[in-house]
């Protein structure tokens, strides 16, 4: 995959990384990696007053959000089911930045990503590596966050994943009534693109998941699928369809 690169620093690791994804160098590209002394950063080249994107497990929102969790998002642990005892195994089959999957890792559930797409793997990749040498986090994050290079729709041919949890989070359908996507989104709705397989994952997840599937979608979206729906838990901007396994 081509990608364009720009060098701050260099950086033996990061380098390791991007050569094991077969990440080229394409100076027409409209996406970058920026390639600084510590981490790994995606920007759009068309817009460079658009913030760079990195994966930061140890940032001030992280710790805000798990600091005050259970006031402002008890819907997720409520969504896969956690209880004062249990802490589902999770399969988190699109990853994207990773933002849930670090939550319920926090949680005390053991949660593993699946991302496709190489560029985000080594975002999620390089967030990890900073992450797991982290004082505050690292010994846990450890233990509870791991992540697989891999097209989630063959979840059912890796024999070793057998998760309580398969978590879905697609991309979400643009709300013409509102403004656009936060800027993050932007940048990746035009790496992406669409989650045209969806629905499929969907029916897929069902088959791997012990107890249940979890999808989440805005409020205004329609369900991916409205007749298999268990239960529904609504939030302010966002809901869980929740779908029991086949």
């Amino acid at each position: 995959m081509k990608v364009y690169l720009s060098f701050k620093h260099y950086n033996q690791r990061i380098c390791n990384l991007i050569n094991s994804l077969n990440l080229t160098h394409d100076e027409h590209c409209s996406t970058g990696l920026i390639i600084n002394s510590n981490s790994l950063e995606l920007y759009n080249r068309e817009n460079l007053n658009q913030k760079a994107i990195k994966v930061d497990f140890s940032s001030k929102k992280n710790n805000y959000r798990c600091h005050f969790f259970r006031k402002k998002h008890e819907i997720l642990y409520k969504a896969v089911g956690i209880k004062k005892a249990y802490f589902p195994v999770v399969l988190d089959a699109t990853a994207g930045l990773g933002n849930d999957a670090f939550i319920l890792s926090f949680l005390g559930c053991k949660v593993t990503m699946i991302e496709r797409h190489p560029i985000v793997f080594a975002l999620l990749k390089d967030g990890l590596y900073r992450g797991y040498k982290d004082k505050k986090i690292g010994t846990w994050l450890q233990e509870r966050l791991n992540l697989i290079l891999n097209d989630s729709c063959n979840m059912l041919k890796i024999p070793l994943l057998k998760p309580d949890v398969v978590y879905l989070d697609p991309m979400y359908p643009i709300n013409k009534k509102k403004s656009l996507p936060k800027k993050y989104m932007q940048i990746f709705r035009k790496l992406i693109g669409k989650d045209t397989d969806a629905k499929e994952l969907l029916n897929i997840a069902q088959k791997k998941a012990k107890k249940r599937v979890v999808v989440k979608r805005p409020c205004y979206a329609k369900s991916l699928c409205k007749e298999k729906i268990s239960f529904v838990i609504l939030g302010k901007k966002h809901r869980f369809d929740v779908y029991n396994p086949l």
